[in-house]
């Protein structure tokens, strides 16, 4: 069964200033917001010339949430941010019921309905 994520949180790593981080980093964590999917993550990261991967870190995270290393190159300058992600199992969507169509009417009958 295929996967989605969710974002929880973004944090930085351990020994990493805020200061450190290039102008175009700093204006996607200020896009990113808690529940948003891994497409609008690359979609926000693309929109600001990022480069943008996502990689599953050894450690574990608490309360059910996976820790995820996301890389963004900007200008040639790598930065690393912490991704707290939460699993959510896809759900499978009902297609889309056709639409009732009133039936054809005849033409003889038109000027009836005026």
């Amino acid at each position: 069964m295929a996967v989605r994520f969710e974002l929880v949180a973004l944090a930085l790593p351990p020994g990493c200033a805020p200061e450190s981080l290039p102008p175009p980093v700093v204006a996607l964590v200020a896009a990113c917001w808690p529940g948003m999917s891994r497409a609008q993550l690359l979609d926000r990261a693309r929109r600001l010339a990022l480069r943008m991967s996502l990689r599953a870190r050894p450690e574990a995270g608490s309360g059910g949430l996976q820790l995820y290393s996301l890389v963004l190159v900007a200008e040639g300058v790598r930065a690393e941010l912490v991704a707290h992600v939460r699993r959510l199992a896809r759900r499978r969507t009902a297609r889309r019921a056709k639409v009732s169509l009133p039936p054809q009417r005849d033409e003889r009958q038109q000027g009836l309905f005026f």
